[in-house]
């Protein structure tokens, strides 16, 4: 095989990061790998060529300091900068639903540094318990969390991975009639919502 041409920017981005491990993307190749698995079980047809994918495209336009600071997230410094570092750790954020998705969420703000320093905020609801026809996706759960509430194990959980992380649960329900607890003030104060719930009505509310 012969390659005409060599996409230079491509090969130093690489290069320059290939030794960073962010956790998004091997959570990402993670379920690809899990995928590919099943379907070589027989069931549906696993890949049979090359799989390229980079998100290149979410890195920072012009100069970051990249200077590692001896931390959990000096793999994500490397790639992202110092800067972005910073204002995750400074994020205000709610999310609503603490199921499959909402596992992987909260896992993910851990890993990432999102509200883990004194200005920032991770708040976390849902009014449902967890049950044994959960524990095949919701990963956070195990067989002893079983009966318990979904926000306050999954928050916990997120909290043993990072104990910088400054979470809150509320595990009550978001809608018209719990406004005195979601009030304007406590919309208003955030800088991003995350919707990890699984019905309609409950995302309009929130939208």
């Amino acid at each position: 095989m012969t390659v005409d041409e060599l996409d230079l920017p491509t090969i130093k981005n690489a290069v320059s990061f290939a030794s960073a491990s962010i956790s998004p993307m091997a959570a990402f190749f993670g379920g690809m790998v899990a995928q590919e698995i099943v379907k070589f079980t027989g069931k549906y047809s696993p890949l049979k060529q090359w799989l390229h994918y980079d998100i290149f495209e979410t890195l920072p336009k012009g100069e970051v300091n990249r200077t590692p600071l001896n931390s959990r997230y000096d793999d994500q410094i490397l790639v992202y900068g110092q800067e972005i570092q910073e204002k995750l750790s400074r994020v205000k954020t709610f999310m609503v639903g603490a199921g499959a998705l909402g596992c992987e969420y909260i896992k993910a703000f851990a890993l990432m540094g999102v509200g883990c320093s004194p200005s920032g905020k991770v708040a976390c609801t849902d009014n449902d318990n967890i049950e044994i026809s959960n524990l095949n996706r919701q990963f956070l759960f195990r067989k002893q969390n079983v009966g318990d509430s979904k926000s306050r194990v999954a928050t916990g959980i997120a909290k043993d991975i990072n104990n910088d992380l400054n979470v809150t649960d509320y595990q009550t329900r978001v809608g018209s009639d719990t406004e005195v607890v979601f009030n304007d003030n406590f919309w208003e104060q955030l800088d991003f919502v995350v919707n990890a719930v699984d019905n309609i009505k409950a995302r309009l509310y929130v939208d």
